[in-house]
């Protein structure tokens, strides 16, 4: 089994084939401060989620706190990095569980929680069958999961049954490339699949379709934003690799390298950029935006 120093970064698969998620979180100090929380500028899906908890645990805060903690379940978990964040930004007083259905990750989220100076409660599980009981959690939080899923549909009503009623589900799913994923649906349409993760994502749907799976397992969605219009241009590495193999597209397989090591070599300065255009971008046209991937705000109905 591969040890935490083989691990170096996202989207890794390990010996067995399971694609590993490595990142670290987004909150490295002790205590989350309003300076602590800018950093957020430029983690735009996690400015939407974290966000919508936030905003679901002020409206929910009850005096019998103590007695009944507020919990959320991060679904999907990886490595702990948003388990870690949710703590931090939290506090003590709320619970929050993670679980995952890659082994290795779990263990390595374990030790992450030690190294990071966080205790929560880190679990593996079969990708079915969640091991809570109904009308549990006040919160689910869950990244990049959804496109992995054998069947969505179960999944969804699991989730579901784990939520009480009004609680948020605050969700980023990939999708099936929208009408405006320009360049993505001209290079697929030509024999050349540009997502990098291809491999594992099983379960890719339209924004209409995820929409209406979502809404039928029992979910009110408030806010449904597209993100990363021009990916092509603030995510080069997302199409290097792609590009890089073939002869074909001579101009776009130029520009992508051209744009890959730009970023590369002026990084982490044009990672921040980029990242935070991304958020202007939701802000402004994700309502609208149908390209690859949605962030998702919604709650349990009563």
């Amino acid at each position: 089994m591969n040890s935490l120093s083989q691990i170096i970064g996202w989207g890794r698969t390990d010996e067995h084939g399971s694609e590993i998620w490595d990142a670290e979180p987004v909150f490295r100090r002790d205590r989350v401060g309003a300076r602590e929380k800018l950093k957020l500028f430029f983690y735009p899906k996690k400015f939407f989620l974290y966000g919508y908890l936030q905003k679901h645990r002020k409206h929910k805060n009850t005096e019998n706190t103590l007695l009944q903690p507020f919990r959320i379940l991060d679904v999907g978990c990886g490595t702990g990095a948003a388990v870690i964040d949710l703590k931090k930004l939290f506090g003590r007083q709320v619970e929050v569980v993670g679980i995952d259905v890659v082994k290795l990750q779990v263990e390595l989220a374990e030790k992450k929680m030690r190294r990071y100076g966080v205790w929560a409660k880190i679990e593996w599980y079969d990708g079915t069958r969640i091991p809570y009981p109904a009308d549990y959690f006040d919160a689910i939080y869950t990244s990049d999961v959804l496109g992995h899923v054998q069947n969505v549909p179960v999944w969804l009503d699991e989730l579901q049954r784990v939520l009480k009623p009004g609680g948020a589900l605050a969700m980023f799913s990939e999708s099936r490339p929208g009408p405006h994923a320009y360049i993505r649906n001209y290079l697929y349409q030509r024999g050349l699949n540009a997502d990098p993760h291809a491999e594992f994502h099983i379960s890719l749907y339209s924004k209409k379709k995820l929409h209406a799976l979502i809404e039928k397992a029992g979910f009110s969605i408030e806010k449904m934003r597209g993100v990363f219009w021009a990916s092509f241009l603030v995510h080069p590495d997302e199409f290097y690799q792609a590009l890089s193999q073939t002869r074909q597209f001579p101009f776009l397989r130029t520009l992508n390298a051209l744009l890959y090591y730009a970023k590369k070599i002026t990084h982490p300065v044009s990672t921040a950029l980029t990242e935070l255009y991304g958020l202007i971008e939701i802000l402004l046209i994700g309502r609208w935006v149908e390209a690859q991937g949605y962030i998702i705000l919604a709650r349990k109905r009563e």
